[in-house]
């Protein structure tokens, strides 16, 4: 079986969920629309066993499709993803959507957009359970983008000097909650600090918040890093605190620092409340007074905490494992060879101009720029990438609903 992956580009969280799954004894190419700058991504990939082809010509783009048995399309409202399938060429092919955004807010996943293809898999269980999604039967499955967590299982903790709540991912406020600073300075713990490792793109942000509540000096950034092992090793608690909007899916950091056997505390929200069992995995909490007390209780009962963090890397071993994630897309794509090939048309789903494609991702907040006020929706519609205005509107800049909107939540 030959499968053809379209993405358009190779990232750290699409490039994990490859490198985690394997090429599964089939002969997999990994087709990107954009050239790749995190090449490191793209070297672990190749390693895997993945053939790889960069921005093909036309007739290499047919050759492929034709001689592929199915063709999956990595999902995450990218414009560039979004252009390739409004000029999908007449050619017949057997396809699966693969979503690796939870659908929950930004960027929305149609009913529509899944039925235009031939089978849909989902990066978290938790997608299903969206009412647009809810009806729509087998015809969609769950495929999580999993690291290979094995590694983490090992790992052990270090000695350090003071109690440390950590977390690992975007520190852009499309991810972290918005109030993250109040959650953390709720904390009456004596002489706690916190480990962020991610991009810095809110240090300052950050640093000024913590600053008027008089903790600033207990923050330490630790940037992006290429192994979270050491860090993870010098946590007590791990604090996912994202926000109720965000957009992940199989939240490797929160399962690597679960089966790193780390007590993990998480708002009961979205894809979270998924993944932690409540009082037995983890410990789900609904504002800065139950976290800065559950941490405080984790603090004062450390044998708790042992023991949280030990039935978390149990029960993750056993639900997230790489053998079982790869018989659910071996099962998803036998599944799909059984139909026969067809031709596809996606103008359904990314009818009108560019804004409008943008628009196809939009829910909620859809009517702040329709009436052209777009500053009044999420954060996420600030960020430069993620999908938003100003994403799609680098790449149709002479779209002029897209140029306004960005430079109004440019301000």
């Amino acid at each position: 079986m030959k499968l053809l992956h379209i993405a358009a580009h190779m990232g750290g969280g699409i490039g994990s969920a490859y490198v985690g799954l394997g090429t599964c004894g089939l002969d997999q190419t990994v087709l990107l629309l954009e050239k790749p700058i995190d090449l490191a991504s793209l070297e672990k990939v190749r390693t895997a066993g993945f053939r790889i082809l960069v921005t093909p010509d036309e007739s290499t783009l047919r050759r492929e499709l034709l001689s592929a048995g199915i063709v999956l399309f990595n999902w995450t409202h990218h414009p560039a993803l979004t252009k390739f399938l409004c000029e999908f060429p007449e050619i017949p092919v057997r396809s699966i959507l693969w979503c690796h955004i939870s659908g929950n807010y930004f960027p929305h996943i149609s009913a529509g957009l899944v039925q235009a293809f031939d089978h849909a898999i989902f990066a978290a269980p938790y997608s299903l359970e969206l009412p647009q999604l809810r009806a729509l039967g087998d015809r969609c499955g769950v495929v999580y983008g999993l690291n290979d967590l094995s590694r983490f299982t090992v790992l052990k903790r270090r000695p350090h000097d003071r109690f440390t709540v950590g977390y690992v991912g975007t520190l852009g406020f499309c991810k972290l909650h918005p109030d993250f600073v109040e959650f953390c300075a709720a904390i009456p713990v004596p002489d706690v600090q916190f480990a962020l490792v991610g991009q810095p793109s809110t240090k300052d942000w950050i640093l000024a918040s913590a600053e008027k509540k008089g903790i600033s000096e207990r923050f330490h950034f630790y940037g992006q890093r290429k192994d979270v092992a050491p860090v993870l090793e010098e946590m007590d608690v791990f604090g996912y605190l994202l926000n109720p909007q965000h957009f992940g899916a199989t939240e490797n950091a929160l399962l690597e620092a679960m089966a790193a056997g780390l007590p993990v505390i998480a708002l009961d929200q979205c894809v979270e409340r998924t993944i932690i069992r409540d009082g037995e995995t983890g410990l789900l909490v609904h504002s800065p007074e139950e976290y800065g007390n559950a941490v405080r209780y984790l603090y004062e009962h450390p044998e708790i905490a042992a023991r949280l963090g030990a039935q978390a890397r149990e029960d993750v071993g056993a639900r997230f494992s790489i053998e079982k994630n790869r018989k659910r897309f071996s099962a998803a794509c036998e599944q799909t060879m059984a139909l026969p090939k067809r031709e596809h048309s996606f103008t359904g789903c990314f009818s009108g101009q560019p804004a409008d494609w943008f628009l196809s991702g939009v829910d909620a907040d859809r009517v702040c720029f329709e009436e052209d006020r777009p500053q009044d929706a999420g954060r996420i519609f600030r960020e430069r990438t993620k999908g938003s205005p100003m994403h799609y509107h680098s790449y149709f800049p002479e779209d002029e609903r897209l140029a306004r909107w960005a430079e109004q939540l440019s301000k």
